[in-house]
């Protein structure tokens, strides 16, 4: 399981992906995607852990 490292959450994978596609949502399609950006920040954080999760050996 993903773990949200803010509050060291064990998350589920569809709970993760579940959130990124809301904050995906939230975008307001500026196009700049930059680490200034709050949503793109976020997005970027929530991608990451599940990108660790599909890479750990089980």
């Amino acid at each position: 399981m993903p773990t949200w490292k803010y509050t060291d959450k064990n998350m589920s994978e569809e709970k993760a992906e579940e959130s990124l596609k809301a904050i995906k949502g939230a975008c307001f399609g500026c196009g700049t995607h930059n680490a200034d950006c709050p949503i793109a920040k976020a997005a970027g954080e929530v991608s990451d852990m599940l990108s660790c999760e599909t890479n750990k050996v089980r």
